[in-house]
């Protein structure tokens, strides 16, 4: 069959060509947008009003129609791009009857010149009548303005009825008009005619809406509103003066723009205009339930979507104000920036070159912010971040907006009462809770699963129906100052609101509101130790913070347990607090009978005990009873983080109290007393909690004298005590600690502090006093890679028996615990330990951060010390070579690295790692700062650097590694501009600061000068021991060599003689009493030296006398069993007394070896004999300085060994087989290490550059510093009153009458407020709550190559540096009593004392010579241990509130006037400063808690003004005062 032709008629098809004209007209949602009306919310002008505004409102408008208006804007506007300094203006007309919208701007014309490749055609024709025409198809040229595609203008023609454009050109000398109508399709003819050379030039578009092609008859009001609003916005993102129906818009600056939008205050409105490029405005949102608010355009473009840019201010904006609120705001650190961004409301007006969109519509700017073209480092100008931080109310906002949030999901958790509770773990709930008797039950909450097992024996006795149990893990949640993230995913907490009943949202005001729990009371049973204390403070807290009205319906209770027993047969005492057992010991003659136990937690007690405890259950059950603001002070003092500064004077009080109670021999005033039956919530916080913050900031902060925590003080007592100087694994040493020296905390902790003091790598120690004799950790990782502490061992280094000398621990004071001797209060070096290791540490209100220094500058330091002092006490020594003071620089053993002191503030300084140049494209890095570790460097920095997150290109080409477990290096390849560019910028930056070394010390030269003066009068009192001890061993000898001679002549005999006989006869013919045992008893009364202690540090006799002490101290045994009732008892109690003491002191020559009677022991005896004289001749010439300087002489002689050991070890004789000598013979030894992990020899070494930044920053700390000076701290507390709501009623009753006007803000009865007296400023307070952080800025988010080589050191908030202070306290020269103390080894008025020591009176140590005396000058202390003038006011503080407590016996020490001593200055090596003091200071009495343990001293917070002796026990009130007049009114 024949195929049949299909064809199609021309009108039936249904595929059609269009021209581009009608397909815009047919489409025009591509190009314009909808053509329909749209309903929104959109930002208009409202000027009906008086004044004109910007609102959000909901408005029917095209879009299609709003976008070819805003096109010719955009033109305009554009033309300030071509021509910036001509075009001045933009005129707008909109005329709504006529449906004319007429836009003219002024400057450079559009040229009037025929089109190059048609000449039938003029330019203006060409960009405004022809579609995809443009200048701006050149993608290589970068452009700044508002058109892209080619259609622009040409589509406003398009959609109107009737558009004319008129321009005059200067350059052509023409001007030029023509008329288009019919949606362009009918073009007029151009009229082009001449102008004058002064004819001003313009381009003029108007243009008349195709209405119906939008739908409109007319341009309605919102359509005009929206033109409105675009001449605003064309006025501040082109900065032209712009006119609308005539009438000229008042915007000058973008803060005019913004003030239209928001109705706030002027200075809320922060702006910048940063560069050329880029403006930018920030305010609060307070609409931010809607998300982020911003107004941003682009090349004058209005992105009202927003898009890249401005998410690149938004997110530098907002990570800054999180950081900001979370120093503020502890609640706020869960929050992250998405979250904040919400709050902002952004004004950004920028210039983009070629810049992209998402749609012909431009609303959403594409661009990437790497092609932008410009940058704006907002997070870099500080300025303009703490404006938008202080200013803008958006930090306030919210942490207002967290709070209702948190508040929100705590309401959520809150409990209520039911009578059946499931699925909560561990609980032992009591029958009758949440039922209607739930007000008489009572939940009991437990330190853990122990306790809980001991407090179900005891439910055994007093029922279950109305008691609960609930053990607690550990340490609750400090609920006022965690994050509310924390509490809200805390399930302990919550699980206790749901036993309990809590809910978050009732007050509890009335008692019968107790009615709402499922329990009326809350018992706590914790430990009776310090973190048992902490566990009943934190629920306590718990409460209080939540629900305050609680504590005033006695709703919680304790439970306290002995913390010691007493027994002797059936008699069996409990003790509850160590104060109760000594008053008890004192009044107990015979109480060595009795059998002591120690209950260190609840878990030492039986089942049997615990049924006991609950029988008797009003003696153990505590009520805590609310007395008024004073108990909520107590625990604000407690556990508000914004009273750390209070918490000082809070430790301070306890401490002082507790030195002068001693120093008196008055009873320590206790909690627990035996008929005790309630306590009030100051009573336990300045009784019993204190205690805690005292141990926790002991084990934190070190001491001054050996530079030791108490952990690391007990490693080292075992390790001294028990001569480990054999290998010893590092767990068993660890068991060895924690049986000898009562540690009671985790033994991961307590390996990890071995293992610490092992540690040797760069940034460890320079003198590790243990030698690790395994992996103990490496630089790569900062010490992190330690194997197991079973797998390493370690001893005793010979560098710590060289500076720990064993001489010195006969005279130490040993602590007592558990009734068994444990470590010394502190060791006493050679020098200060805490330089020479450094130490960092957080405890209670303070803090350490003490950095390494060379032991050698510091011996050096510590002769030139020795030299001045014997100078002033007119020895005359012969010195081979002269010895200078040196200068302290931070020093770090094996380090390569350089660190130098600022010039212009030498407590400053930068620390710089090492590297150099290899080629032009190529560095290499061969040490790293102190602190950065080569495997964090390594991830943290070059990987991100290589591989930006961002998007952002690599900084870096590549890098390879080449190090070893002890040496670093990197090379690094970049390309040559970026490396050229590095080095001049330099690759060395960052400032460290260590101005705060110490918190109360200004320098460490003053911590070397207090070091000094407590080691110098130790070498005192040791010459004197061991004279002392010696001239009884040599007195011994002497007694022991005359009974030889004697026996052997004849002259005496005890054969077949009563013992009795015979120590008469001994009398008789002169024959001492045991001289070293009465030795060890005088010694043990003046120096406080324990007899055996004694006895094993310093008796050098020989085999015969080791026998023979033997022999004594075991018949000393046998009297004292006899004594007991075995021996026959004599017929007088004087005769027996008399026989025993002969008996005992005669025993060294009756109960004398047979062998000492031979020749041999004979000439062995009297050889001793002469050379102990010798010895004790030697010792008598020789000074306290020279047996110090002897010392140094070992310990530099032994650590110049060390170290040549140490370098020797690294040149191990093992080496890999590619360091072997290409044809030597295989056998030979080679160096181990290959070339490639040393530095390059041909390396040019890259100079370290101070950034002047960082010169500019360090003297604006300065200046500030001293601003600070002058000026008193706040009035925190009273601050805190008043924002609680405190009346000016209740206020007076806490301030006495004469200190009301130096109130703030506070209110009386009468609604008036009290005027504040004008203060003087106060001369020399450093404000210590000064964050300061290095030059390159942390919080930036790409690594740079200026972080190679820098360390950055930024301070902890309130970042206190305290070192510990000796406890010793010396005399004046008078034997006067100094109790006017320096604060803590600091001058006053720049005025030295001279040294003084306390020998006693057969000592041959010379007192100094007096000097002329100074003034006295009355002096006070401000808080933080500085000096002040007295007349200076101080703040009143939460202490002081606090202590004004009627309940409180406090007893102070009667103080006197110090006066100062002159003295000369001399030079110091290596620094610009002109003088130095020459001579040490005086030290401070150092407080001590009942355990005598060391705390830091802060006395001098109380008056400095003379005062006669209180009378013992006199009651103290405390007042909020100023420090210039007493703190106590009796």
């Amino acid at each position: 069959m024949a195929n049949k032709s299909m064809t199609t008629k021309a009108e039936d098809e249904t595929y059609q060509l269009l021209e581009q004209l009608d397909h815009i007209l047919k489409r025009p949602e591509t190009y314009i947008g909808s053509t329909k009306p749209t309903t929104e919310d959109m930002w208009i002008v409202d000027d009906s009003g008086e004044e004109v505004k910007i609102i959000k409102k909901e408005v029917t408008y095209v879009p299609g129609l709003y976008k070819i208006f805003d096109e010719i804007l955009v033109n305009a506007a554009d033309n300030k791009q071509r021509d910036p300094t001509g075009m001045s203006s933009i005129d707008i007309h909109i005329n709504g009857e006529k449906n004319e919208i007429k836009i003219c701007n002024d400057g450079k014309g559009v040229p009037v010149r025929k089109w190059a490749k048609d000449e039938t055609i003029y330019i203006p024709t060409l960009i405004f009548g022809q579609l995809l025409t443009s200048d701006n198809f050149n993608d290589d040229k970068k452009r700044i303005t508002g058109g892209r595609n080619g259609y622009g203008a040409k589509v406003t023609n398009i959609f109107s009825s009737k558009f004319i454009v008129e321009t005059s050109s200067k350059e052509f000398g023409k001007t030029f008009k023509q008329v288009w109508t019919n949606n362009m399709r009918s073009p007029e003819d151009a009229q082009i005619t001449k102008t004058g050379e002064n004819a001003k030039e313009y381009t003029r578009i108007t243009f008349y809406p195709d209405l119906k092609r939008f739908g409109m008859d007319k341009l309605d009001d919102d359509m005009i509103s929206l033109f409105k609003r675009r001449a605003y916005d064309v006025a501040v993102s082109t900065n032209v003066k712009v006119t609308l129906n005539g009438k000229k818009l008042a915007i000058k600056s973008l803060k005019d723009y913004i003030q239209l939008y928001v109705d706030c205050e002027p200075n809320q409105i922060v702006h910048k205009k940063f560069n050329d490029r880029w403006e930018i405005g920030v305010v609060k949102n307070e609409q931010y339930s809607s998300g982020q608010q911003q107004v941003s355009f682009v090349n004058s473009i209005l992105t009202s979507d927003g898009g890249k840019h401005v998410d690149y201010i938004s997110e530098q904006i907002a990570p800054k104000i999180v950081e900001a609120i979370k120093k503020k705001n502890k609640q706020a650190s869960e929050l992250k920036p998405a979250e904040v961004k919400k709050h902002l409301f952004l004004f950004v007006n920028c210039l983009i070159e070629n810049p992209e969109f998402d749609s012909q519509a431009k609303k959403q700017l594409s661009t990437t912010k790497s092609h932008f073209g410009s940058k704006c480092e907002i997070k870099d100008d500080e300025a303009f971040i703490k404006d938008v931080v202080k200013k803008c109310g958006i930090i306030e906002q919210v942490i207002d907006w967290l709070e209702n949030k948190q508040t929100a999901k705590l309401n959520k958790q809150s409990g209520s009462k039911t009578s059946k509770l499931k699925g909560i773990p561990k609980l032992d709930d009591a029958n009758d809770a949440g039922t209607k008797n739930s007000i008489y039950c009572t939940l009991i909450v437990t330190e853990g699963d122990s306790a809980k097992a001991l407090a179900v024996a005891g439910l055994g006795v007093i029922g279950r129906d109305r008691y609960g149990c609930y053990p607690l893990r550990g340490k609750m949640l400090n609920v006022r100052e965690a994050a509310n993230k924390k509490v809200t995913d805390n399930n302990e907490i919550t699980q206790l609101c749901k036993i309990l009943g809590l809910n978050y949202k009732e007050t509890y005001e009335t008692k019968a509101d107790l009615n709402k729990l499922r329990y009326g009371k809350l018992m706590i049973m914790a430990d009776q130790d310090f973190d048992g204390s902490h566990i009943k403070g934190l629920v306590i807290n718990f409460i209080h913070y939540n629900w305050p009205n609680l504590l005033k319906h006695d709703f919680i209770e304790v439970f306290i347990t002995p913390i010691l027993k007493v027994t002797k047969g059936k008699t069996e005492i409990p003790f509850y607090s160590m104060p109760e057992f000594e008053e008890w010991q004192e009044k107990t003659k015979d109480w060595a009978k009795y059998k002591m136990k120690y209950y260190k937690g609840l878990g030492t007690s039986t089942a049997k005990e615990a049924k006991e405890y609950f029988s008797t259950m009003d003696r153990h059950r505590i009520v805590l009873k609310y007395l008024g603001t004073k108990d909520d002070l107590a625990i604000h003092l407690a556990f508000n983080g914004t009273l750390a500064d209070d918490r000082k004077d809070w430790i301070k009080w306890h401490s002082e109290d507790l030195k002068n109670r001693r120093e008196q021999n008055l009873p320590i005033d206790y909690l627990y007393k035996k008929n005790t039956k309630q306590i009030n919530y100051t009573d336990f916080v300045n009784k019993e909690l204190i205690l805690f913050s005292k141990s926790n900031t002991e084990r934190a902060i070190p001491n001054i004298m050996d530079g030791f925590k108490p952990g690391q003080r007990k490693i080292m007592y075992v390790c001294f005590t028990k001569n480990i100087i054999r290998e010893i694994k590092v767990a068993q040493l660890g068991g060895k600690v924690a049986e000898y020296s009562a540690y009671h905390h985790g033994e991961i902790s307590l390996t990890k502090t071995i293992v610490g003091l092992a540690q040797n790598f760069v940034g460890a120690n320079n003198i590790n006093l243990l030698v690790p004799a395994g992996q103990f950790g490496t630089r790569i990782n900062g010490g992190d890679d330690a194997a197991s502490a079973r797998y390493i061992f370690t001893k005793l280094s010979s560098l710590a028996l060289a500076l720990f000398n064993k001489n010195d621990e006969a005279l130490l004071t040993y602590l007592n615990e558990d009734g068994m001797r444990i470590e010394p209060e502190w060791y006493c070096p050679l020098i200060p330990m805490v330089l020479v290791n450094g130490a960092t540490g957080v405890g209670t209100g303070y803090s350490t951060d003490v950095l390494n220094y060379d032991p050698m500058i510091l011996a050096n330091n510590m002769r030139y010390y020795i030299r001045q002092e014997k100078e002033r006490r007119g020895i005359t020594s012969n010195y081979p070579d002269t010895i200078t003071l040196k200068e302290l620089i931070p020093s770090f053993k094996n380090f390569t690295g350089e660190t130098k002191l600022l010039d212009n503030d030498r407590t400053r300084g930068v620390i710089n790692g090492v590297c150099a140049k290899l080629d032009d494209q190529t560095i290499e890095i061969t040490d790293l700062p102190v602190g950065i570790w080569t495997q964090t460097y390594k991830e943290a920095t070059l990987e991100q650097m290589l591989s930006p997150k961002d998007g952002t290109p690599p900084l870096i080409l590549d890098y390879k590694e080449y190090h070893t477990d002890t040496t670093v290096r990197f090379v690094v390849k970049m390309t040559p501009q970026a490396l050229a560019d590095y080095i001049q910028q330099g690759l060395h930056k960052v400032l460290f600061d260590h101005n705060n070394v110490l918190r109360l010390y200004n320098n460490v030269e003053e911590i070397c000068e207090e070091f000094f003066t407590t080691r110098l009068y130790m070498y005192v009192r040791r010459k004197e021991y061991m004279v002392g001890s010696l001239q009884a061993i040599c007195l011994k000898l002497d007694n022991v060599a005359r009974f030889i001679k004697e026996k052997i002549e004849g002259v005496v005999a005890v054969e077949n003689k009563k013992i009795s006989k015979v120590v008469e006869m001994l009398i008789e013919r002169k024959y001492d009493r045991d001289p070293e045992k009465v030795w060890r008893e005088e010694s043990k009364k003046k120096f406080s030296v324990d007899i055996q202690q004694a006895t094993s540090s310093s008796s050098n006799s020989d085999d015969a006398l080791d026998d023979m002490q033997q022999k004594q101290d075991e018949e000393e045994n046998d009297d004292d069993d006899d004594g007991s009732g075995n021996q026959n008892q004599p017929t007088t109690g004087t005769v027996a007394v008399r026989e025993r003491v002969d008996t005992t002191y005669y025993d060294y020559l009756i109960n004398m070896s047979l062998r000492n009677l031979t020749k041999e022991k004979r000439d062995d005896i009297l050889r001793e004999q002469k050379a102990k004289h010798d010895t004790l001749e030697a010792l008598k010439s020789k000074t306290p300085e020279d047996l110090y300087e002897d010392d140094l002489d070992n310990f530099e002689n032994e650590y110049k060994k060390q170290m040549t050991k140490e370098k020797a070890d690294e040149m191990t004789d093992v080496a890999h087989y590619t360091t072997k000598k290409v044809g030597g013979p295989a056998s030979k030894k080679q160096k181990p290490e290959r070339q490639e992990t040393k530095p390059a020899p041909h390396g040019q070494k890259i100079a370290p550059v101070i950034d002047p930044n960082l010169l500019k920053k360090s003297e604006d700390e300065q200046k500030k510093r001293k601003r600070e000076e002058k000026v008193t701290d706040k009035q925190k507390i009273i601050d805190f009153l008043i924002q609680e709501g405190i009346t000016g009623d209740q206020l007076a009753s806490l301030i006495p009458e004469a200190k009301k006007k130096r109130v703030k803000g506070a209110v009386t009865s009468d609604g008036k407020k009290i005027a504040k007296e004008k203060e003087s400023p106060v001369e020399n307070i450093i404000n210590s709550n000064t964050e300061f952080s290095g030059g390159n800025e942390s919080g930036k988010s790409q690594p740079t190559i200026e972080s190679y080589m820098s360390k950055d050191i930024i301070l902890k908030s309130n970042p206190k540096r305290v070192v510990k202070e000796k406890v010793q306290k010396y005399k004046g020269a008078d034997d006067s009593d100094d109790s006017e103390q320096k604060p803590n080894g600091m001058d006053t008025d720049g005025e030295d004392d001279d040294v003084k020591y306390l020998p006693s009176e057969d000592s041959d140590y010379e007192k100094p010579k007096a000097k002329k005396l100074a003034k006295p000058k009355p002096a006070t202390t401000s808080s933080n241990g500085t000096i002040a003038k007295k007349s200076s006011p101080s703040k009143p503080n939460a202490f002081n509130v606090l202590m004004s407590s009627n309940q409180l016996n406090v007893v102070e020490k009667a103080k006197k006037t110090h006066i100062k001593k002159e003295t000369n200055g001399i030079q110091k090596e290596g620094s610009d400063m002109k003088t130095i003091k020459p001579t040490v200071k005086r030290t401070k009495a150092m407080i001590k808690d009942e355990s005598d343990n060391e705390v830091v001293d802060l006395d001098d917070s109380f008056s400095s003004e003379s005062k006669k002796p209180r009378r013992a026990g006199a009651k103290k009130v405390y007042t909020i005062a100023d420090d210039s007049e007493n703190d106590f009114e009796n």
